[in-house]
């Protein structure tokens, strides 16, 4: 299949702009570079590499040292504002993916991208982890690689969690990114194996608990608000049970129930609390959801409307919602009361942005608090 003009035009502007990203990827966090023989940076055939997502410039930087630049499936809201939409359009080889749902469009996307001689990039998970480890990734994913017929080429990325944390809104020090590169499964071998099977093989490579990789290396990445956001991802409070109760300040952690206090240190660490890392801590704060859905969660937003035909979004305004009785209650720039029951494709997207689906409506509210105690009463499966 012959390239495109969009093609030939992002061939170009790569070639002249990828030196510059070296640069800009050093300062955002130094590299770690481990790549097994059967990893060739300058071959020229087509393969598909998997890598797992544990922060927001993983997508650059897992790329990088490859000659022929890789499409990347990347999510849909990239292609909704400026300046991502010019960049993920007009420059970088992306493929827009709906999360949530299967998407006839990017598959179709996929393949006419490796028919014409490129490579494919795929971030299996779909998102960037909150809480350190590898999380769920689709069966469907497994079933494409089979189609593909491709060899798999894996990157597990180490460190970069806990470097920079998705739910943190204070920055670390020493950022450091560890990126390991493997030939997982080559394509003679992907013909004798079954989608199961595969999926056995890719889960265990991609997996990463980056609590247990920074106990053997132990980075120091110091900062004056390393706590600060914490509340986003943990509801429960591990020493008295109470929802919605953890508070945060500079790098101190408080339950402002039982007034408890603990920090973080300049290790990632929490401390003074039952647990030491977030990954264990959701473990214990998902076995509370009937509690939490029968809480009353609140926080403030920017409410946009995203459109369904071309991804573009538009501002509502400054609205407050409010969770109770299994309903969502907006008021502000709106005023609707939304059952929880007949929302769908709900999805944390970058840091806090909250969106669903309900009456035809592709709902995005930029949330101030509780980003996963929202995610949790609309769907547990993330």
């Amino acid at each position: 299949m012959k390239k495109s003009r969009i093609d030939k035009q992002q061939n170009i502007l790569l070639f002249f702009i990828k030196p510059l990203v070296y640069p800009w990827m050093w300062l955002d966090a130094k590299r770690i570079i481990k790549r097994d023989p059967s990893v060739d940076f300058n071959r020229k055939e087509p393969y598909i590499m998997l890598a797992n997502h544990t922060f927001l410039f993983d997508v650059v930087h897992v790329p990088l040292r490859f000659r022929k630049v890789p499409f990347i499936i990347a999510s849909q809201t990239l292609f909704t504002k400026q300046p991502s939409k010019f960049f993920v359009s007009q420059i970088a080889h992306v493929i827009p993916k709906s999360k949530g749902k299967s998407d006839i469009t990017t598959i179709k996307n996929i393949f006419n991208a490796v028919k014409k001689g490129y490579p494919i990039l795929i971030f299996p998970e779909g998102d960037t982890t909150f809480y350190g480890e590898t999380g769920y990734v689709e069966d469907s994913t497994m079933k494409l690689i089979k189609k593909l017929n491709l060899d798999v080429i894996i990157c597990n990325v180490k460190g970069g969690y806990l470097s920079k944390p998705r739910w943190a809104t204070g920055k670390r020090k020493r950022r450091q990114i560890e990126l390991n590169y493997n030939l997982e499964i080559t394509k003679e071998k992907l013909q004798t194996l079954t989608s199961e099977e595969i999926g056995v093989i890719l889960n265990k490579a991609l997996y990463h608990n980056d609590y247990e990789y920074q106990r053997q290396v132990m980075i120091p990445h110091p900062g004056k608000k390393l706590a600060e956001g914490l509340e986003n991802v943990v509801y429960v409070c591990p020493h008295c049970e109470a929802i919605n109760s953890i508070q945060t300040n500079g790098n101190k952690i408080i339950c402002s129930n039982c007034h408890k206090e603990g920090y973080i240190d300049e290790f990632g660490f929490i401390r003074d609390f039952v647990f030491d890392n977030l990954i264990e801590w959701d473990q214990f704060q998902r076995k509370f959801t009937e509690q939490l859905k029968k809480s009353i969660i609140s926080s403030d937003a920017t409410l946009s409307y995203m459109n369904m035909d071309d991804d573009s979004q538009k501002e509502v305004g400054q609205i407050h919602i409010e969770y109770r009785d299994n309903h969502l209650y907006l008021s502000g720039a709106i005023t609707e009361t939304i059952p929880v029951q007949e929302t769908n494709n709900t999805t944390i997207t970058l840091r806090r942005d909250l969106g669903f689906i309900y009456d035809n409506r592709h709902f995005i509210c930029k949330l101030e608090h509780f980003n996963a105690a929202f995610l949790r009463v609309m769907q547990d499966k993330y």
